[in-house]
Formats: C-alpha cells, sequence, structure tokens
C-alpha cells in the first residue's frame, strides 16, 4: 500500500447543507447534519472493511471535513480497534515526511507505523520497541504511551495506518457521488468509528437530505405514490429530527434500525425517492410550533391508535382516526396451541397452572384489541399495550398488529372510513367498526369514556351466546371492557388480524390509498396527527 500526499485545508460538506429556519421564527432548528450508527453493518464488531481503493483522511469539526491526505489499496482495506502499548515520536509532519520516516525505522527492523493525529498533523508510531530503541533509531524524541486506544488500517500485514480515538478523524470515500463502502453496502458522507474495548461500531456523520435519501426507500416502497412517499420524506425527517438524543451515550445520534428508523445509504437510493426528498427538503411536521414525533407503522386494518394505547403518554397529535382504506393486502394469520400456551407459560414462569381460555377484556372502536386475560386453572395473566403483541413471540411469532379476533370472536375488523364529498377526510363513519358491528353474542357492555349512556346495552361484538345487536351513532374512539371467551374444541387459538405495525401515527399503506384517491401529502399527514401544520 502507498500512502499519498494530499494537503486540502478545508473541505465543507457538498451538497448537504440546509438553510436552518430562524429560531426567532420558530422553536427548532432543522440540522444539516447528523451522526448515524451503522449498527446494523457494522455494531460491536471487532474488525471491519472498507471497500475502497483510495480513502481521504481528515477530521470533523463543526460538520466540515478537514482533509490532510489519502491512502490507497490494490484492494480493499481492513480496520479494527487496538487498547495497547505504544512509542509515539514527538514530532508533527505532513502526511509524507511521516510515511517515508516510518519506511525508514521498518527498515531498521522496527515496527513503526504511518499515524494520522488530527487536523494537518501526521506522526509515527512504533509498536513492541522500548524507548531507547526507537529514539536511538529515529534520533528523536518520543513518549512512551501504554494506555493508547485508537484504530488500525491495513490492507496487507506489513502497511498500516494508525489512528488516535480521540483525534476527531473521519474517512471519505471516493466512490460514485463521492461514497465509501463499508462490509459492502455504500453511503454518503463521512465514516468514523466509536470503540468499546476491543470492538467498535461504523458511525456515518451524513447530511440530514441525504440521510433521507436512505431512509424513504427502505421505510417505503420507491413504486408507491409520489404522495405518499413525501408523506413519508416529512414523518422521516421529523421523526429524525426528535430521536438525535437517542443514542448519545453510544457516540451517535441515530441508528440505522428500526429502533429509529431504517437507514440503507446509498445502495438503496431511487430518483423518485431522491427527488420526493428534494422537493419537500427542509419541510417537517410541527404541533404548536414544534416539531412532532412522527411515528408510523405499515398498516392499521381501518382505525390508527390512540398513543396511550401503545406506550404510556397521552399526546395530542397522536389520536386515533379512522382510515378511508389501506393498500395491498395487510391481512394475517398465526395459530397458537393450547400445549404451545402451557409451555410458553412455563418459560416465562407464569404461576396460573394450566392454560384453560385467553379472554379478550378490552376492545377499541374499530376492533383493536387492548386488553388479552390468559385463563389458568390458578390463576390469570392480563395483556396490554404492545406486550399483547410480543407475549406470544418464542411459541407463535409476535402478532403483527392487534387488530384481531381469535377463533372469530372479537370485534369487527377491517372496517374503512370515507371521504366528504368536498374531497376532505372525514373524521368519522356512523356506524363503522366495532360500535357498527352486527353482534352474534349478547356480550355486555361498560364504557371507559364518556358514552356512559351505553352501559347496560349489548355490544356489537363477535363472541358466544344468542345473537342482538345494538349501534350507535357517537363516533368518538373508545374503550369498551368486554368478557369473550375464545376457547375452542380443538384446543387451538386462531390469530386472524389486519394491519401490521404499531397503529400509531400515519399508516403506510393508508397514505398509499389516500394518494391513490387523489390527495396531497399535505391532507394525508393532517389526517394521520391532529392539529399539525407543515412547516419550513
Amino acid at each position: 500500500m502507498k500512502f499519498l500526499h494530499k494537503k486540502i485545508f478545508a473541505a465543507a460538506l457538498a451538497g448537504v447543507m440546509l438553510l436552518s429556519i430562524p429560531q426567532a421564527a420558530f422553536a427548532y432548528t432543522v440540522p444539516s447534519v447528523i451522526r448515524v450508527g451503522l449498527e446494523s453493518v457494522c455494531k460491536n464488531a471487532a474488525s471491519s472493511t472498507i471497500g475502497d481503493r483510495e480513502i481521504l483522511v481528515g477530521t470533523m469539526k463543526n460538520d466540515r471535513f478537514y482533509e490532510a491526505g489519502s491512502i490507497t489499496s490494490t484492494g480493499s482495506f481492513t480496520v479494527k480497534p487496538i487498547k495497547e502499548e505504544v512509542i509515539l515520536l514527538d514530532l508533527r509532519e505532513y502526511q509524507d515526511e511521516a510515511e517515508n520516516l516510518a519506511d525508514s525505522l521498518v527498515k531498521m527492523g522496527l515496527d513503526a507505523v504511518p499515524a494520522y493525529l488530527g487536523d494537518e498533523d501526521w506522526s509515527v508510531y512504533v509498536r513492541n520497541a522500548s524507548l531507547s530503541e526507537v529514539e536511538s533509531a529515529s534520533r528523536e524524541d518520543a513518549e512512551r504511551i501504554s494506555g493508547f486506544t485508537g484504530y488500525l488500517l491495513s490492507s496487507t500485514k506489513e502497511d498500516y495506518l494508525l489512528v488516535p480515538a480521540d483525534s476527531d478523524f473521519a474517512f471519505a470515500g471516493l466512490g460514485a457521488d463521492d461514497t465509501f463502502s463499508i462490509q459492502g453496502k455504500r453511503y454518503r458522507g463521512y465514516l468514523t468509528f466509536v470503540g468499546n474495548g476491543t470492538t467498535m461500531t461504523a458511525v456515518n456523520i451524513v447530511g440530514l437530505e441525504e440521510y433521507l435519501y436512505g431512509v424513504v426507500p427502505a421505510e417505503m416502497p420507491s413504486s408507491y405514490e409520489e404522495e405518499a412517499l413525501k408523506a413519508q420524506a416529512l414523518a422521516a425527517r421529523t421523526y429524525a429530527m426528535t430521536k438525535l438524543g437517542a443514542h448519545t451515550g453510544s457516540g451517535y445520534q441515530l441508528c440505522d434500525t428500526t429502533a429509529c428508523q431504517v437507514y440503507k445509504g446509498y445502495s438503496t437510493e431511487t430518483a423518485k425517492t431522491n427527488a420526493v426528498v428534494d422537493e419537500t427538503a427542509g419541510e417537517i411536521i410541527c404541533y404548536n410550533g414544534s416539531p412532532i414525533e412522527a411515528v408510523f407503522s405499515a398498516s392499521t386494518g381501518g382505525y390508527t391508535e390512540n398513543s396511550e394505547n401503545v406506550w404510556y403518554n397521552v399526546v395530542p397529535y397522536l389520536r386515533a382516526v379512522p382510515e378511508l382504506g389501506e393498500y395491498g393486502n395487510n391481512s394475517w394469520t398465526l395459530t397458537l396451541t393450547l400445549e404451545q400456551l402451557n409451555s410458553l407459560l412455563q418459560s416465562k414462569g407464569e404461576n396460573i397452572g394450566s392454560a384453560r381460555d385467553i379472554k379478550i377484556t378490552k376492545l377499541s372502536t374499530g376492533g383493536r384489541i387492548q386488553e388479552l386475560q390468559i385463563v389458568g386453572t390458578k390463576g390469570t395473566v392480563t395483556l396490554t399495550k404492545e406486550n399483547i403483541r410480543t407475549y406470544f413471540s418464542s411459541a407463535c411469532g409476535s402478532l403483527p398488529g392487534k387488530m384481531f379476533t381469535i377463533n372469530g370472536k372479537g370485534g369487527e375488523i377491517g372496517v374503512y372510513g370515507t371521504a366528504s364529498s368536498t374531497g376532505t377526510v372525514s373524521g368519522t363513519t356512523s356506524k363503522s367498526g366495532l360500535a357498527g358491528a352486527m353482534a352474534s353474542g349478547g356480550i355486555t357492555l361498560v364504557t371507559e369514556g364518556t358514552l356512559s349512556d351505553l352501559n347496560g346495552k349489548n355490544l356489537s361484538v363477535k363472541g358466544s351466546g344468542t345473537s342482538s345487536s345494538a349501534s350507535t351513532s357517537n363516533g368518538d374512539y373508545q374503550v369498551y371492557s368486554v368478557d369473550i371467551s375464545t376457547i375452542n374444541s380443538k384446543d387451538t387459538f386462531v390469530f386472524e388480524g389486519i394491519g401490521k405495525g404499531h397503529g400509531v401515527g400515519l399508516s403506510q399503506n393508508g397514505a398509499q390509498y389516500m394518494a391513490q384517491q387523489g390527495y396531497s401529502y399535505q391532507d394525508i399527514l393532517k389526517h394521520y396527527y391532529t392539529g399539525v401544520t407543515i412547516e419550513g
């Protein structure tokens, strides 16, 4: 590997700077550059591969890359974290001078490594030698560093570049659109690492808009309508702004997985989704002048969900609303046997005896399950919120959503709303969802909201008993207490559902349906996020 010398004093992040909205106008600033932990490709790894023949070496300061040189290889580079004793020569040189000195020391039998120290400074580290040997051979003063931590780059076992962990270093690629490759995946922007002992995680320093180039097609099919994709772009941009503190303890702001939002970098970009990001550049979703936590899921099955029914806090802009419709087939089926259920209870240490039934005890408007009880011979286990979806994961898989029936019993699911004649989204639909479904069982209704006038009446749900029906013209979203046994003679529980994800906020397949009906991305966002404005 030959080290090339390039000296560029300041290279700005090209093409990624946004005009931040003044603080005087709104209570936020749109960031221009963010740090994304590439957890899906290099998280707590012992080594990683940079798949480029040439990379630039430099320092990141105030979101600007200052190039100090470059390194080349006949193939790729291997990077690994190290923590060991080294000897540092007490000199600060340009790259070519440090390389020449390291070459001379290698010829004298020393394990000398060219080192980038940050800013414009290069020097030489020597490994596996005494201080006197190094000073004698180099004719330079040197210091022993017993607890050195950094990163070693190599293309062969003989050639190295050593970078201290605390030097604010970064690498830039020279691939298409100035991209770099790590572990076979290509990204825009710059690459650095954060260490954790003998392992490291790769970090992509990238402009917010270029980050969205890699998010939008990863989260929503690029074949979807442009207005749906624009809605996704705004949701992703706004969500990123509110999650920038999610991983600060790890040395970056966001990750590239579903724990934040999926980011696949340059490799997944399309011309269509890039154009959508460009056309909406800087636009975000606000509530009372501040960016919202713009959560989204794949589909809801007919009704979105209140935030407190999935998590814990009541969020004013994350209110349940009826869907107009959803694109594609969003249905699913999972089967759990009584034997599997008993094994699951035993593995979880539940002391309720042998399982006898799964009861639906709370339902919300639209048919989403809000509470289940696993009934045993000695007690019950109550499931609420997201635990309803995840509890059975080791037995039959996590439930894709909470809009489901068990053995055909529960609320009527998959009932969609309508649009008004004016072309705006209707807030409710008369006689739709749970409250408007025909009952096949007489379940007594006990409300948990303002519909106390319905207490004692029959709720339209599918249960056991004689047929009866009831309906209400009040379309407000409610949670109802019910008592629906789902056991059958086959000792199986068949979950038949529609909708995939937590159901709060934007429905991606619902956005596609609305876009197909001619709604704009602003209409779509204002339907799914209550009382919001589009700013930027």
